[in-house]
């Protein structure tokens, strides 16, 4: 199956191959997922392509992101050009990734949070 839209807003979309532009979208699900100046917060798919639009997460086994900005990217393999995520999980990643949280920052993150707990906490007694 095959669903195409242009526009508007939708709340599920299901199918094999679906190509959404200019679109809002809650929820899209398929095989193969193309979207061009889209907006949606969850998409799942063995293969993902993002062309200038923003995505809240995202799980595919292939994501592409070319201008595109994304909350949470999971997936084998993630390649992205001039694009930007919050949070990256993939065995390879290419192009040039900007991501929010990197394992440095990750790490950096949870050793000061853990020193300031652990600070709050003998502060307390």
């Amino acid at each position: 199956m095959r669903e195409s839209a242009r526009g508007g807003v939708v709340d599920v979309v299901t199918g094999d191959s679906i190509e959404l532009e200019q679109s809002a979208v809650r929820s899209v699900e398929g095989e193969r997922v193309q979207l061009r100046q889209t907006a949606a917060q969850h998409v799942r798919g063995d293969s993902l392509e993002v062309s200038e639009s923003a995505v809240l997460t995202v799980r595919a086994g292939d994501v592409r992101l070319q201008d595109a900005a994304a909350g949470l990217v999971v997936g084998d393999r993630v390649t992205m050009r001039e694009s930007g995520a919050f949070v990256v999980f993939a065995r390879t990643v290419e192009g040039d990734a900007k991501s929010v949280i990197t394992p440095a920052s990750a790490f950096a993150l949870a050793l000061g949070l853990t020193l300031g707990i652990g600070i709050l906490r003998r502060l307390r007694r």
